[in-house]
């Protein structure tokens, strides 16, 4: 049965981000089972208005506001009431941004919808204090929604929490198309170390990624550790200019999926030292490649990959060094080698899609 479905998302390729990647492998799944899917998402440098891409459609809305880089497009809560009419799923895409809270509020949705969570927002100073006010009522009007997709079990929790009802909430994880990536890794040449021992971080470069702090750490290590950063965002110009007086760090701006292969090819280890994350694609990237992946000790980290990762304590370089020396351990082939196989079992593409079309059937039912 061809379901007409429509994904709401904040941002969407090329600009960067798991949310992103996400969405739109996700709604080439669908176009590839027949589903008429189209993109509603907002501007984003050149990229244009309207395309065809991978099978199905994208509509880029303009932008009115973008508070603490979250856009508000009024030209995309019409185009959501037009499309919802004759839609049979509506798929908005975290709880946090005002491309779900706005066309939910005013009532425009008017198909089946769903929403992802994609995990918690993370902010500090002023704008913690914002998010504070702002979660509760996001949260409130979220329960408009026919069904909610935890990410995690802590994601589910954290719904509970705020007044959804359990009944509502299905537990589907993240995905990493698997086949892909391996054909990028066939196709690519390993970028040349730059250090006795190369990390590299990839994703945004906002506070809930902990960049600051790693680049800090890094300086007060025993090791010769060389880091690639591969991201933007509005700590680039600070960690800039920490890194003009720190030894091996390296900012290469932001790449897309394929362009981020050859770094983690040639990597010792993919380092994430996230405050606060909601389902690290770039992590399942990692284990596609059987690299070893350095994680900050959060709670979500722990709970996804406690059998694959190794852990520690940002702020705290010796717990970072006990981390890197565990890259000569003879234990690394077994965690990378398990890492794949969990990735291939749990998280490909594959599968969570097919979890996630399941989920549009019963709804359309």
């Amino acid at each position: 049965m061809t379901l007409r479905i429509v994904q709401i998302s904040h941002k969407f390729p090329p600009h960067p981000g798991g949310t992103e990647y996400h969405v739109h492998k996700l709604s080439q799944f669908l176009a590839r089972r027949g589903h008429d899917v189209t993109v509603l998402t907002t501007l984003y440098r050149s990229a244009p208005r309207e395309e065809m891409l991978d099978g199905f459609t994208v509509k880029r809305c303009s932008v009115l506001a973008s508070p603490l880089r979250n856009p508000i497009s009024l030209e995309l809560v019409t185009k959501a009431r037009e499309l919802s009419r004759d839609a049979d799923i509506t798929h908005l895409h975290s709880v946090y941004t005002f491309t779900t809270v706005i066309p939910l509020l005013l009532g425009v949705v008017k198909s089946k919808s769903v929403i992802t969570l994609h995990g918690r927002a993370y902010y500090e100073g002023f704008g913690k204090i914002l998010a504070k006010v702002y979660e509760p009522i996001a949260f409130r009007i979220s329960r408009r929604t026919d069904l909610l997709i935890a990410l995690t079990e802590l994601d589910r929790d954290l719904m509970i929490s705020k007044g959804i009802a359990e009944n509502k909430i299905r537990v589907i994880p993240n995905f990493i198309d698997v086949k892909e990536f391996d054909n990028w890794a066939r196709r690519s040449k390993p970028a040349e170390r730059e250090a006795e021992l190369q990390l590299v971080f990839v994703g945004n470069l906002v506070e809930a990624k902990g960049v600051v702090q790693l680049v800090k750490d890094l300086s007060r290590v025993d090791e010769d550790v060389g880091l690639w950063i591969i991201g933007e965002g509005p700590l680039e110009a600070r960690i800039r200019n920490i890194a003009r007086i720190t030894k091996g760090i390296r900012l290469l701006g932001s790449k897309d999926r394929r362009g981020i292969v050859p770094y983690i090819m040639g990597a010792d280890a993919v380092i994430l030292p996230s405050k606060s994350e909601g389902f690290p694609t770039i992590a399942l990237e990692a284990l596609t490649l059987r690299k070893p992946l350095i994680l900050s000790d959060i709670a979500v980290h722990k709970a996804l990959f406690q059998q694959v990762a190794i852990f520690y304590s940002p702020g705290d370089p010796v717990s970072l060094n006990r981390a890197l020396k565990k890259l000569n351990s003879r234990e690394l082939v077994d965690l990378v080698n398990r890492g794949r196989k969990m990735v291939e079992e749990k998280y490909d593409l594959s599968v969570v899609g097919d979890q996630i079309e399941s989920l549009y059937y019963e709804l359309y039912r």
